[in-house]
């Protein structure tokens, strides 16, 4: 309805509508189809399959545009198009507009941009405290809130009733005998910790993962200032109990919450670890020990004995005596952990009635490489239309599906998330009745996890009232969207202003645009490429081999956050990219962002003789800065003073140019777009000469082995190409 509104009100501008995933902008996007009497060519889902070229093409003609952040974000960055005629920005999902999340970058470029900015936010979960929520209305810049529950007058009569169940079950006394090793593990390393004061309490129930994983930090500190070496060799050895004490509390819940196979799954690749000589000294020490190498035998007697976990029997039961009841019904269960996915859909699939399918993201694994977003498209259609009746989803399916035909939603197990929650809840109940069931494992983490959640959404209800409660004070209370869009230009802009200057935005700097980096298109997940978009820099987004930005022929720049400096000179991988850095650039520098020292696992000398080999034996230069903010604005100084300086040109190949005559033929032919070497040899022996490849037609072109007509084109255009001086 905005959107229509903002379209009627400003007729030559244009509206984005941005949410996180592919399968929910293709379902807005059918949904505006649908729901408006706006042309069908003047709408349209932009993927980054499509090219910047022709997504600048597409641009020109439509009125709304539906993305996820990424390419949206990439295409201000790289000023494929601009924002000044975007009457509108929809943020769905809005309770991601934190920290460095690409929402917050397009936000802050929109209200800098556009001619007559708007931006509406949507979410079902804001955040369970009224500090989450004030951050996310800082950042998407928001001057009004409106909240609206189930109780609502205006949304009572769209609200169809969700009844909501839980159902225990009982571990068996075999889960328990492996319950009872772990914990008993777990307890002797707790009061070794509490006995060199690094822990208050020994008792199992009081200390979470998330307290160990402060605890490693504590020691990471502590270690940078030892000074004798007892004091160290202490903390070493506490750092190797905490990192087991972490896996031990892992395996604890896997056996409470997933079952055999999910806890098999783990030490399995514990195992292959080892075997592959990947794993460091805690994890060998932990699969070393004798109550450890019981419980791998425990778990391979009590499978052979058909012994699974009480969900998985019940889960099945549940499903069974739905989809009998009603062969129509469409059913989503939620899971945490992706292998249990995996062991979940294949213990269901023995059921004919269950037509199962798991519905996962697309994050590379060696066993699982998950479904692409092109895949979980096809999958929720198939779902839709009955081929499947059943979804076992991890976190991707919780937010803003919109399966009208989905009248069950089962937590598999419980998220101690109110916004996670929500989300699974929201998957049903949308256009008719629906039930949602939790199954929990009695005396386990499961129903810590419930009342945690519960705790949660409580305090986020609360929350919400009082913001609400705050508003009617301040402005006379909640009013509708109608008298919302309605209010004066002038009030509006102020408000921005105001929000403009409390946001404290990076502010663009005068004739900035004329510096220009190319920085590595994977910088784009750090802040500091946006920083410098915000900075007015002209950035050309390239996938780089070598460096991850180029100021010029002659300068280019890794950037290492201080984790990655560290993470990098574990795994080999840093003195490799900095070698490949020298041997391309006669200016060779390292940004190091942050304090490597400060939470390092790494011996301080072996810190130092790192960071001494880079500027001795590389001849490298390092510089420090404090944050990807003072990274942005050195990054910014150093290409300013370069390009003002040397006039150079920037660098985008990065392969040595080489000494004999027909190598050298091949590598000019190979830089042509589409041709890669083997094309560029098969090329040179057809025609024998550049000046016969570049005078050919498309016709003689295509008659070169592995050449089709797309290349054969561009070989034609580019060989015709009048030269501009930009």
């Amino acid at each position: 309805m905005l959107a229509v509104h903002r379209l009627s009100e400003a007729p030559d501008s244009k509206v984005i509508f941005l949410a996180p995933t592919k399968p929910l902008v293709n379902q807005h996007f059918k949904s505006f189809l649908d729901l408006t009497l706006i042309p069908e060519t003047k709408l349209l889902a932009i993927t980054g399959t499509i090219s910047p070229e022709k997504r600048n093409v597409l641009w020109k003609g439509l009125k709304i545009a539906f993305m996820t952040p990424q390419v949206l974000q990439n295409d201000i960055i790289s000023n494929v198009y601009s924002l000044k005629d975007v009457s509108l920005i929809i943020f769905d999902e809005c309770h991601r507009a934190i920290g460095d999340y690409a929402y917050c970058f397009i936000a802050k470029k929109y209200i800098e941009s556009s001619n007559k900015p708007q931006i509406l936010g949507l979410t079902a979960s804001p955040g369970s405290t009224e500090g989450k929520i004030n951050e996310i209305k800082k950042n998407l810049f928001i001057d009004r809130i409106e909240i609206r529950t189930d109780q609502d007058m205006d949304v009572k009569p769209y609200v169809h009733k969700v009844d909501n169940d839980w159902i225990k079950v009982t571990l068996p006394s075999e889960f328990k005998a492996i319950k009872q090793i772990l914990t008993d593990k777990l307890r002797t390393i707790y009061k070794w910790l509490k006995q060199i004061e690094l822990l208050n309490s020994s008792d199992i129930t009081k200390i979470s993962r998330k307290d160990l994983l402060g605890l490693d930090k504590v020691i990471n500190g502590k270690l940078s200032s030892s000074t004798s070496d007892d004091e160290t060799f202490q903390l070493f050895t506490a750092k190797k109990y905490v990192a087991n004490a972490i896996r031990l509390s892992h395996m604890d819940e896997l056996i409470e919450t997933q079952g055999l196979s999910a806890l098999e799954d783990y030490m399995k690749k514990n195992l292959e670890k080892i075997k592959q000589n990947t794993a460091n000294k805690s994890l060998k020490e932990l699969m070393a020990d004798p109550k450890i190498k019981s419980v791998i035998n425990l778990i391979k007697s009590i499978k052979l004995s058909g012994i699974v976990h009480p969900k998985l029997e019940k889960l099945r039961n549940i499903l069974h005596n739905q989809l009998v009841e009603n062969r129509d019904s469409r059913i989503l269960v939620f899971c945490h952990f992706r292998d249990s996915v995996n062991n979940i859909v294949k213990f269901l699939e023995k059921d004919q009635n269950i037509r199962v399918h798991k519905f996962v993201g697309q994050a590379m694994k060696t066993s699982d490489k998950g479904l692409t977003q092109k895949e979980q498209i096809r999958i929720l259609e198939e779902f839709k239309d009955g081929f499947y009746n059943t979804l076992i989803s991890t976190s991707v399916g919780e937010e803003g599906l919109d399966i009208a035909e989905c009248d069950l939603v089962i937590f598999y197990d419980i998220v101690p998330s109110a916004v996670r929650s929500i989300q699974r809840r929201g998957r049903t109940g949308r256009k008719k009745e629906g039930k949602v069931l939790f199954l929990m494992a009695e005396g386990t983490r499961d129903e810590g996890y419930y009342w945690a959640e519960k705790a949660k959404e409580r305090n986020m209800k609360e929350s919400l009232h009082k913001i609400k409660e705050d508003d009617f004070d301040s402005k006379g209370g909640q009013s509708n969207l109608l008298n919302f869009i309605k209010k004066d230009e002038k009030e509006l802009e102020s408000s921005n202003l105001q929000e403009n200057e409390r946001v404290n935005v990076i502010k663009p700097i005068q004739n900035a645009e004329n510096v220009k980096i190319v920085c590595d298109n994977r910088e784009t997940s750090s802040p500091v490429v946006r920083n410098l978009s915000l900075m007015g820099v002209k950035i050309l987004l390239k996938q780089l081999s070598v460096a991850d930005y180029v100021l010029s022929e002659r300068v280019g720049l890794e950037r290492k956050s201080a984790q990655d400096f560290n993470d990098s000179i574990k795994d080999g991988r840093l003195f490799n990219e900095l070698i490949n850095l020298k041997n391309n650039f006669e200016r060779a520098i390292l940004i190091l962002e942050g304090d490597p020292f400060i939470n390092s696992n790494i011996n301080s000398n072996a810190l130092y003789g790192a960071i001494t080999s880079i500027i001795l034996n590389l001849g490298i230069t390092i510089f420090q800065t404090r944050d990807s903010n003072q990274t942005a604005m050195f990054i910014f100084q150093l290409a300013k003073k370069e390009q003002t300086d040397s006039k150079g040109e920037l660098k985008l190949r990065f392969d040595k140019k080489p000494i004999e005559i027909s190598s050298l033929l091949e590598y000019i032919v190979a830089g042509i777009p589409g041709v890669n070497s083997h094309r560029a040899k098969n090329l040179l022996k057809e025609l024998k000469s550049l000046q016969e490849i570049f005078n050919a037609d498309i016709g003689d072109l295509i008659k070169v082995e592995n050449v089709g007509k797309k290349i054969a084109q561009e070989i034609y255009k580019i060989s015709r190409f009048k030269y501009k001086n930009d």
